[in-house]
């Protein structure tokens, strides 16, 4: 194998694989225009130190820490007096998502989870100075996406706002926990680590490792995806000659008119004008030591009401068959044994007994 490509499949396999699978928030459809306003009062929830979670300082310590702020003593604060609001209003109306206010300082965050940011800065950094005056003051614009256009930036800076990304917080949250997790609400814990994920997932920050892997090797992969199309086009091209050459000795020995679907699926139908059914194979599963696969054989109906007529009869005849009503809309599949590509003889032996079970199957009942 080429040195670069096997490189790159290790880097890849050690990449962090995300869990896909939908959170409770996914379930409960909590999307929509208002998402994050209802991840403004889950953070609040969270930040508020006296909460039933029982995690006290874990979501403030972690933000401060990242802000470098931990080890500061003007950031000090006691978690019995702080506390947390949403949609605090402005002298002029405007709303700030989140405050927390505490003995020695008040945060403002305004949760801008991706859309732009077309808010009032000036309004939340005056009413945070006037109403909170005498203490020190923090604001965050806090955000799964990067902020990188200029407007943003300058605005930012000349309200005294700073960044802060929502996986750089989660990171934070993660890496502190184990200081909380003995003594705290394991309902609540599991709710957090809930939001954490329903947040990863929509926005794709748990596969940013895999985005930039592929941005940073995209020529090496497409010279790769390239060779590899061209492998399957091969195994593709042997399993279509296979499949033809299987086409012309059955049509031979049963004298029916076998048929071929994109060359590689080979299938016969009796009972065309009443409830139609028939056998069709394809090969699959293919490996190094067999590369054009196993021969999958089935019965198989177009139309489930078709399969009625013929279900008892097949049962009895083929007694281990499982049998498949769900994996494609309207058809069912009665799976028969698969047999190895290599095994040509046996090949046409069985789809020739099987012909002959149908035919006289379908001759008996229409």
């Amino acid at each position: 194998m080429n040195n670069q490509w096997q490189k790159l499949l290790t880097i890849f396999n050690r990449l962090p694989k995300p869990n896909i699978n939908p959170t409770f928030m996914d379930i409960c459809q909590m999307g929509g225009d208002r998402f994050e306003e209802r991840c403004s009062q889950v953070l609040r929830f969270y930040f508020s130190p006296d909460a039933p979670h029982k995690l006290r300082g874990l979501f403030i310590n972690s933000l401060l820490e990242h802000l470098n702020l931990i080890d500061n003593p003007d950031f000090r604060y006691d978690i019995t007096t702080t506390k947390v609001l949403t949609e605090e209003a402005t002298e002029d109306r405007k709303r700030i998502d989140i405050t927390i206010v505490t003995d020695n300082f008040a945060i403002a965050i305004e949760n801008k989870i991706w859309a732009d940011l077309y808010n009032p800065l000036e309004s939340y950094t005056k009413h945070i100075s006037d109403k909170y005056a005498g203490k020190k003051h923090i604001y965050i614009v806090l955000s799964v996406r990067k902020i990188t256009s200029t407007e943003e930036q300058n605005k930012m800076a000349d309200n005294g706002f700073v960044y802060v990304n929502y996986q750089d917080l989660f990171s934070a949250i993660k890496r502190n926990l184990g200081s909380y997790v003995v003594d705290c609400d394991q309902t609540y814990l599991t709710f957090l680590f809930d939001f954490i994920r329903t947040i990863e997932k929509k926005y794709n920050l748990l596969t940013m490792e895999q985005d930039r892997f592929f941005f940073e090797n995209q020529d090496v992969l497409n010279e790769l995806v390239k060779h590899y199309d061209a492998f399957k086009q091969k195994i593709l091209s042997n399993q279509i000659d296979r499949i033809s050459a299987i086409k012309s000795e059955l049509s031979e020995k049963t004298g029916a008119n076998w048929w071929v679907w994109q060359g590689w699926d080979l299938g016969i139908s009796f009972n065309e004008e009443g409830n139609r059914i028939g056998i069709e194979c394809s090969f699959t599963d293919e490996s190094q030591n067999n590369p054009i696969g196993f021969l999958h054989i089935y019965i198989t109906v177009w139309s489930k009401k078709c399969f009625a007529p013929y279900e008892n009869e097949l049962r009895s005849i083929f007694r281990d068959a499982p049998i498949d009503y769900d994996s494609i809309p309207n058809r069912v599949y009665l799976h028969l044994p698969v047999i190895d590509s290599n095994n040509h003889t046996e090949i046409i032996d069985k789809l020739t007994e099987y012909y002959n079970i149908m035919k006289d199957l379908t001759d008996r009942i229409k």
